[in-house]
């Protein structure tokens, strides 16, 4: 006994690839959705640990790197909690920093790095 089928779908190989494209193409921007509200947080929250705060400084990386006016906002949001939270722990030399990334916002946000023998110090 053969089946038939109304559904053109699974008659046709090229509507079924077009199908699944058009499935692929809802999953990705799904996936960008919530990418999207993911750096969002990331941008709201405050960073408690010189991990969450290299996060922090990544994303800015990317956001600026996307050339759209929001993400750079964004990117200026993130770089200045990174850098606080960073210069809070006395781990951001903003000298340094500012040598690498030509930018004066460590310069404004923090206190100096510690030395080597202030750190020494601290250990001991």
């Amino acid at each position: 006994m053969r089946e038939t089928t109304n559904d053109p779908i699974e008659f046709c190989p090229a509507a079924a690839c077009a199908a699944a494209i058009v499935r692929l193409e809802t999953f990705a921007d799904q996936v960008a959705r919530l990418l999207g509200e993911a750096r969002g947080r990331l941008a709201e929250v405050e960073a408690v640990s010189a991990a969450g705060a290299m996060a922090q400084l990544l994303a800015a990386i990317r956001d600026v790197r996307v050339r759209d006016d929001a993400e750079r906002e964004r990117a200026k949001d993130l770089e200045a909690k990174a850098v606080r939270c960073l210069g809070d722990a006395r781990l951001f030399d903003a000298r340094f920093c500012g040598l690498l990334s030509h930018t004066k916002l460590g310069r404004r946000l923090v206190r100096p790095a510690l030395t080597i023998e202030q750190l020494e110090a601290r250990l001991s």
